[in-house]
């Protein structure tokens, strides 16, 4: 069976796969994420091909509708089209959805918000800000209460090192006049004693 190499170098896939597959299933079966086509007149699925554009099939009406010059020379294909028909090497990679569109779509759901509540009669204003407001109160005591224990037990660590050098420190300072007073009483005690061996003797008064 003939095989073909194909690899995505953005997406660091490469493997092989029998001549015959369609670039989607080729793409999915190396772990390339490839967003689904949302209808016919719809395609996501849209493939950039670097190099051996010349082993798929004709690009079809709807990819050249759809992708437009770039389908005529083989550039670009809708992999769920694209068939692999020769054996050979492919370089593809996939096209990543544009930002600028999904911030478009965030700014027209917020305009359609803001639109529906300028419309809203005062007393259903009133309840959605409540409810807002209700929703924020709940996520920050959420926060607050799953916030980790690693910075109170660091907190406590510290309070206790700092409570151990403290005593440390402390009886450090009183060694130095225990020791004093130890060896004070000590030449006391050798001042009291007689030395050893050593008797008191009377002297004889003298005869007459």
């Amino acid at each position: 069976m003939d095989e073909v190499e194909i690899s995505f170098p953005d997406e660091g896939r490469e493997g092989v796969v029998p001549v015959g597959t369609y670039l989607i299933d080729a793409a999915k079966r190396l772990g390339v994420s490839v967003p689904d086509c949302a209808s016919e007149e719809s395609h996501g699925c849209g493939i950039i091909i670097k190099k051996g554009a010349e082993l798929f099939s004709t690009p079809t009406e709807a990819e050249k509708e759809q992708l437009g010059a770039d389908s005529r020379d083989g550039t670009a294909r809708l992999a769920c089209y694209a068939k692999i028909e020769k054996p050979g090497e492919i370089i593809a990679m996939a096209k990543k959805k544009s930002e600028p569109a999904e911030e478009a779509k965030t700014e027209e759901r917020e305009e359609t918000y803001r639109k529906e509540f300028t419309e809203l009669p005062l007393e259903k204003k009133i309840a959605n800000l409540v409810h807002l407001e209700a929703i924020a109160l709940s996520e920050t005591f959420a926060f607050v209460i799953n916030s980790p224990f690693k910075v109170f037990e660091k907190v406590g660590d510290v309070l206790a090192e700092f409570g151990f050098k403290k005593e440390e420190e402390e009886k450090r300072k009183a060694r130095p006049a225990e020791n004093g007073a130890s060896d004070a009483k000590s030449s006391s005690k050798k001042q009291k004693a007689s030395p050893s061996g050593e008797k008191n003797e009377q002297p004889n008064p003298p005869t007459t």
